[in-house]
């Protein structure tokens, strides 16, 4: 009699575990945004007369607060050799003025011109206003080196809801 109840607890409990709803995945996360920018040195606030030059290329979950990123530089020192120190996000601030710092990612290259993948996630992430900044287009990066520590290209981030 045990092993029979036994056996017909498990082919319940199999039973159960093996039915499904069916259906299509949905995604559990809220809004995304693709979030791009176009950096230079005549951006920062005083502009810097240079041809450096930047791409930003990332994807933001709102829900989950991940950003993740591709950095893109070239040109960012020709003769006078320099080292990356840090990628920095700034705000609320427009084209035309700084702002606050925001984060700051400490990353270290000596190559003039790269591709990198970064991003921000966890205690890292933007906190509520810093997000609403953020997805407003009120938040731009630098590129920071030992030369220039307050950045030697800056680019205004653009956030655009998929």
């Amino acid at each position: 009699m045990k092993s029979m109840i036994t056996t017909l607890t498990f082919i319940a409990t199999l039973s159960i575990l093996a039915c499904t709803k069916g259906g299509s995945l949905e995604r559990i996360s809220g809004d995304q945004y693709t979030i791009t920018s176009t950096a230079s040195a005549q951006q920062l606030v005083p502009a810097i007369d240079t041809t450096f030059a930047g791409t930003f290329k990332g994807f933001y979950d709102e829900q989950l607060n991940i950003l993740t990123f591709t950095l893109t530089w070239k040109d960012l020192w020709r003769t006078d050799k320099d080292t990356i120190i840090s990628v920095n996000f700034y705000g609320p601030a427009g084209a035309a003025e700084n702002g606050a710092l925001v984060r700051s990612l400490p990353f270290v290259s000596t190559n003039s011109e790269a591709t990198v993948n970064l991003g921000l996630a966890g205690l890292n992430g933007f906190g509520m206003k810093e997000k609403k900044d953020f997805l407003a287009g009120a938040c731009y990066f630098t590129i920071n080196t030992k030369k220039y520590p307050n950045g030697i290209i800056r680019g205004q981030l653009a956030a655009i809801k998929q």
